[in-house]
């Protein structure tokens, strides 16, 4: 963790356009951290989910490039970035056309002949181990280290129980906050700091609960921690 706040630190610091990988189990935040990159590396442009799990290659490639007049995520993503749901599950057409489209900023819908400028940063997510795929020929090689610029392993929630308390916190608070109860969860030091109309808008979270959060093993990483909240 220590080494993906180094790097969000250097990119907000000194942004610059660049691609990413993301890495770690399901669950471990990569989606909100591929937005947060996405933010940093191509401020003014927009973010693009592309989730191309469970389309056949034909219509992968239509949702990607678009078909005729219609545009396609890519051409969505002009100036901003694509974000790569599972890069593992694209298909080597898949994975040719996005090189393409890589090199050379631009995209051609299917059906037409031609090109238009599809400027995009990618940021790829990935549960597996997308090398070790590079390595049996199921990935290209080329296309890896293209998105490679940047790689972060995000580690599972059992490797830094320490976090959990703070996270808890937070991952509340979100919860409280979407579902519109004007309360604000706090961690018991929190607690004591806040004034006395403040703790009557909060909620404690105990170090009770605290402890019997550390002692779960947590599969579902921070996707189980939100259910459980």
């Amino acid at each position: 963790m220590g080494n993906v706040l180094e790097v969000l630190d250097r990119l907000q610091d000194r942004p610059f356009r660049t691609n990413a990988l993301l890495l770690g189990e399901p669950g471990t935040g990569k989606g909100g951290l591929a937005r947060a990159i996405a933010h940093m590396i191509a401020p003014q442009g927009k973010a693009v989910r592309v989730d191309l799990c469970g389309y056949d290659d034909e219509s992968a490639l239509e949702r990607l490039c678009g078909v005729g007049k219609t545009a396609g995520l890519v051409h969505e993503a002009h100036e901003g970035t694509l974000l790569i749901e599972e890069a593992a599950d694209l298909s080597m057409r898949v994975q040719n056309e996005l090189l393409r489209i890589m090199k050379t900023g631009k995209v051609k819908p299917r059906g037409q002949d031609k090109e238009i400028a599809a400027r995009v940063c990618v940021v790829a997510l990935s549960d597996r181990d997308l090398l070790g795929l590079v390595h049996a020929g199921q990935f290209r090689h080329d296309l890896y280290y293209r998105l490679a610029r940047v790689v972060l392993w995000l580690p599972p929630l059992r490797e830094r129980m320490e976090d959990a308390g703070v996270a808890a916190v937070w991952m509340g608070n979100r919860i409280l906050q979407s579902a519109g109860v004007p309360l604000t969860l706090r961690g018991a030091e929190d607690m004591k700091r806040a004034n006395a109309d403040e703790q009557r808008r909060s909620i404690e979270l105990a170090p009770a609960a605290v402890e019997m959060l550390c002692k779960h093993t947590w599969p579902g990483n921070f996707r189980e921690l939100e259910a459980v909240l």
